[in-house]
């Protein structure tokens, strides 16, 4: 019986899945079905062409509460039978969850209106993440007894986003002075600022069936840091009709580079650069009102496999993993989004928001080789707690005087909260 020294695998038993939401406590209370509607400050960043539905100067600032669970694997049986001695009595593989809980200011912004054209300048708190989570090692058998060493693990990431938008509403002129007003035309650029930090150490225990003990040997270390700056850049159109909008958005998201480290036992170490890639958006909605009932609805298409060149590959990329690379995976997601909102028939008008979306699994998998060894069972265990979620939502708003609205909306599925509150003042 021995510890197996499965340095190889870096950080592979780390969850990675990213999500990667629309500010705005009205497109949240509406299930994030907002490209087709577009009708505040936020579609600066959603959607710019809807920012010529402002006709005022308008401020808006939004504070979101943010919990995720996420499961990850800590211990437990792979194969082989279980022998009820000290860490080894779970048969199958045991899972615990990495909570993340933060508060945040996520999206500041002002708009300028002028003739036909509109301006606004923002920033949006993409990501926030500070985590912590170590595993004890699982117990396999192919022919013999083998225990994954233990491992402990911090991650820190941010993305905070800058930008600047515009907007203009096509006009035709024909013959005899008559204007048509036409399709709306945005565009925004955006700069963005990373900051990384991960740190992934694997140490021995000091007997085959004890409990983990970080200050006993060292080992593997794997770590990943960046700071950069990039810049992206996101385009819409709108289309008004007689009764509601169509409304089409693509945004480009930026690059980032960070590097990597990985020592093992004997000395060995290797250094590389990598980048991460946020996920591209292309979203395609469209809203109506009827019998005063505002419904959007809208498809995203995100493409998450842009992770796996650059940021997933460099996790793999290390020692015998190398040659198991293509055997990961991560899917691309096809959104669905729909909301609704309607105004109770009061003295003091109280809109009442609901919707729902569907997020596809868009974690890390793996597929074994066909030797199906040792490292392809923790790898492919390890990476298995990925599933699709739906999400309902809920939200109102309260109106203080004529000019200033404030907003709160919830998001729940069985993984994650959100509760977002914001306001917006008109000038």
């Amino acid at each position: 019986m021995f510890a197996c020294n499965a340095a190889a695998q870096s950080s592979l038993q780390v969850p990675i899945q990213f999500d990667f939401l629309n500010p705005g406590a009205r497109s949240l209370a509406l299930g994030g079905a907002f490209v087709g509607l577009a009708d505040d400050a936020t579609a600066a960043l959603v959607n710019p062409a809807g920012l010529i539905e402002l006709s005022r100067k308008e401020f808006s600032i939004e504070g979101r509460y943010r919990q995720f669970e996420q499961p990850f694997l800590v211990g437990g049986r792979l194969s082989g039978q279980v022998t009820g001695e000290g860490q080894d009595a779970v048969a199958g593989p045991a899972f615990s969850t990495i909570s993340s809980a933060r508060t945040d200011l996520t999206f500041v912004s002002f708009v300028y209106p002028h003739k036909h054209y509109r301006v606004a300048v923002f920033r949006h708190k993409l990501i926030n993440l500070s985590q912590n989570f170590d595993s004890r090692g699982v117990f396999q058998n192919h022919g013999f007894e083998v225990r994954d060493t233990a491992f402990a693990a911090t991650r820190d990431f941010t993305i905070d986003s800058y930008g600047v938008s515009g907007a203009v509403q096509l006009i035709h002129t024909q013959a005899g002075g008559t204007q048509t007003r036409g399709v709306w035309l945005g565009a925004g650029l955006l700069v963005d600022k990373f900051k990384f930090g991960f740190e992934f150490d694997r140490f021995l225990h000091q007997s085959f069936y004890g409990v983990p003990d970080p200050s006993h040997q060292q080992v593997f270390q794997f770590t990943q840091n960046g700071s950069d700056v990039s810049v992206g850049a996101v385009v819409g159109l709108v289309v008004p009709t007689s009764s509601g909008k169509i409304g089409i958005s693509y945004k480009r998201a930026p690059r980032f580079e960070f590097s990597s480290f990985s020592g093992g036992l004997a000395g060995s170490q290797e250094h590389s650069t990598a980048q991460f890639k946020v996920p591209d958006s292309l979203a395609a909605g469209a809203s109506i009102t009827t019998n005063g009932v505002v419904i959007s609805g809208e498809y995203t298409r995100v493409f998450h496999s842009q992770l796996l060149s650059d940021y997933v590959n460099v996790l793999v990329a290390q020692g015998e993993s190398r040659d198991r690379s293509a055997r990961f995976s991560i899917d691309d997601s096809n959104e669905f989004h729909l909301g609704a909102e309607y105004f109770l028939p009061f003295a003091v008008k109280i809109p009442v928001r609901a919707g729902t979306w569907f997020e596809p699994d868009h974690s890390v998998h793996y597929s074994p080789t066909p030797a199906d060894d040792l490292l392809d069972e923790r790898i492919a265990a390890s990476l298995s707690s990925g599933q699709s979620l739906w999400h309902y939502t809920l939200g109102t708003m309260v109106k203080v005087r004529s000019r200033v609205d404030i907003s709160l909306a919830l998001d729940h599925s069985a993984r994650s909260t959100i509760v977002s509150a914001s306001a917006i003042i008109r000038f």
